[in-house]
């Protein structure tokens, strides 16, 4: 069962058979679908024992974890059929545990649903409602291999079209359907392929019952255990065969194997009559939309009468929230773009500046200075906040790019070098940010530094070296590295935030895409959960919980602390391609992102979400 004390004990153990599945595999879209239909459910993971493997694991879930092994409540589900109900220590959290079943209702593991609670909130009904998600997700697996598969076996083959809608109200309206799929050969393909299913599979290639269905039109009649499988031509309105369709019956020693034929075939001429041509099978369909009675982000506004008129990225936000003025560097366009805060209109670019790439922002209300890091020859910049004249410079080595402002010690942290000037070395400079003095430098034999985050009631920094994919942890006193904190399983750590008062260090990975979550009194990893692709930014936020990771891929990570050592991931939230850079304004409830123009220049836009409790 996910209980806390289990979960939080239990090290990251990844599975080999997971680790090598390409793509998302069928039971974590499961998981992912199930969420994003019940907003209710705060958890849920899968455990099964995966083909050629000893252990039952967790395969799929929201909270990471997958390859960890199943406990004594997991194995009693698994082989009583018992569930087990439970609220949590904290008595915030009601969890249910079930056996979870195929489409012949065997046992292929235990599913485990967790919601939230409050002292007496009706236990039985919360059980009822994980029994009902659990007996749809039955009908959506073959059996423990199914799960293990990827749900989409080539992801060109799209999975939202009149073909999948046909399987999904076909399987609706024959509740005795075990299975239904349909393989063409899609328009523009030359391969015959799954493109809508009951199990998943999307992309998978025929097989040669499939084949031999097709070419000589002599169906395919098959006892499997206890199934009963009809595999035939599917044809369109007018009769031409366009590939075959796989419908599978239950099944017990003494049926009458022609009367499921012949339901088969009548079950092939209902989809025969709404199938006008083969074009038609792979035309877009939306999905059904879920509205969440508590979203955890809500789109409230885009700036659509900007037009920004230039290629490249945008980079990050500064926020003055007295002023009601948003800062946005446009890193390779060399501007730096002022918005309205709360309504998000463009005022205008900043001119007479010099900026050439710029970065970073820092404001300092009480001294009124704004400071903006330039990784260009031009240097970093101070400007009077209220005028927005540079009133000064920060002489640093070229490739000022990342910073940090320490109110605890007045200081501000500069990353400098690296790549991208061609520099083999990476600089991490404290700065008095009035003078631009420079007090100290701390060399990194890196060539990609990144983000980095100060402790307020500590003595530390945390450093991301994101070439060699570890943290430093730097002594402020003495700027000399102190601590190497190695992650595992993902590359290139571009992003972080902190929650000092949980002692949480947040780390965000590009290759593949992760949110690590550190402890930092030992440098341990305590979870590794999958984050939206291309993110520039990661942010912490204290009053309700969450972390949030903006994608460049348009999708907005959100992810809720249950306790300091459990996070689970929500529903991811659209944005906008390109919009992987952002910022959270506490003050106003809401986060804006920034998605860049991209290398075209025809796009470009601030979005701005309100966040919910």
């Amino acid at each position: 069962m996910v209980r806390y004390a289990t979960l939080l004990a239990t090290a990251l153990i990844a599975s080999p058979l997971l680790a090598q599945t390409p793509g998302q595999s069928y039971a974590q879209h499961l998981v992912d679908e199930t969420l994003a239909t019940h907003p209710d459910i705060a958890i849920m993971a899968m455990h099964v024992t995966p083909p050629k493997q000893a252990d039952n694991v967790i395969i799929a879930s929201n909270i990471g974890r997958i390859g960890k092994k199943a406990d004594s409540d997991d194995m009693g589900v698994v082989n009583t059929g018992k569930p087990v109900l439970e609220v949590n220590k904290e008595g915030d959290h009601f969890e249910v545990e079930l056996p979870l079943q195929d489409v012949t209702s065997d046992t292929v593991g235990a599913l485990s649903i967790v919601f939230p609670y409050n002292a007496g909130d009706d236990k039985a009904a919360l059980a009822k409602r994980a029994e009902v998600v659990r007996d749809a997700l039955r009908r959506k697996i073959s059996n423990v291999g199914n799960l293990t598969q990827p749900y989409q076996f080539d992801p060109t083959i799209p999975t939202h079209t009149y073909a999948q809608q046909l399987v999904d109200q076909t399987m609706a309206a024959h509740p005795k359907l075990l299975i239904l799929m349909l393989h063409i050969v899609p328009p523009g393909k030359s391969t015959n392929v799954v493109v809508g299913t009951s199990i998943g599979r999307f992309g998978k290639p025929a097989d040669d019952d499939d084949m031999r269905a097709i070419n000589t039109g002599i169906p395919n009649l098959e006892v499997n255990g206890r199934r009963f499988e009809v595999e035939t031509r599917l044809l369109d309105a007018s009769g031409k065969t366009l590939g075959a369709v796989g419908i599978v019956f239950p099944y017990k020693p003494g049926d009458d194997k022609e009367a499921l034929k012949r339901e088969g075939f009548a079950i092939r001429d209902e989809l025969r009559a709404k199938i006008p041509t083969l074009a038609k099978l792979m035309e877009p369909v939306a999905p059904v939309a879920v509205t969440d009675p508590h979203p955890t982000a809500t789109l409230i506004g885009r700036s659509t009468d900007w037009h920004p008129g230039y290629s490249g990225d945008f980079d990050h936000f500064g926020v003055d929230v007295k002023g009601n003025r948003l800062f946005l560097a446009a890193e390779d366009h060399g501007s730096v773009e002022l918005f309205n805060l709360k309504t998000g209109q463009h005022e205008r670019t900043l001119d007479g500046i010099g900026t050439q790439t710029p970065h970073a922002f820092v404001y300092l209300p009480r001294h009124n200075r704004l400071i903006i890091t330039d990784s260009g020859k031009s240097m970093s910049k101070i400007l009077d906040a209220t005028t927005l004249k540079v009133v000064g410079h920060i002489n640093l080595a070229p490739g000022a790019d990342s910073a940090e402002y320490d109110p605890s010690t007045g200081h501000l942290y500069i990353v400098t070098g690296g790549k991208d000037v061609g520099m083999k070395d990476c600089f991490l400079n404290e700065v008095d940010p009035l003078t631009g003095h420079v007090y100290a430098k701390l060399k990194f034999d890196s060539d990609h530094v990144e983000a980095v985050r100060a402790e307020q009631h500590g003595d530390r920094l945390f450093v991301n070296v994101a070439d060699q994919n570890y943290v430093a942890v730097v002594d402020k006193k003495t700027l000399k590295v102190v601590a190497r904190w190695p992650l595992s399983g993902a590359r290139t750590n571009l992003s972080m935030a902190l929650d000092e008062a949980d002692h949480r260090l947040f780390v965000g990975t590009r290759n593949p895409s992760k949110l690590f979550v550190l402890n930092t009194n030992t440098g341990a990893t305590m979870a590794m959960l999958d984050a939206p692709a291309t993110s520039d930014g990661l942010f912490w936020d204290s009053a309700r919980k969450r972390v949030y990771v903006p994608g460049g891929d348009g999708h907005l990570g959100v992810f809720q602390q249950v306790t300091p050592d459990l996070y689970a991931a929500r529903p991811w939230i659209g944005s906008a391609i390109g919009a992987k850079s952002g910022i959270v304004v506490p003050q106003l409830n809401r986060l804006y992102l920034a998605a860049s123009p991209g290398e075209h220049g025809k796009g470009g836009e601030i979005l701005w979400f309100a966040l919910g409790k």
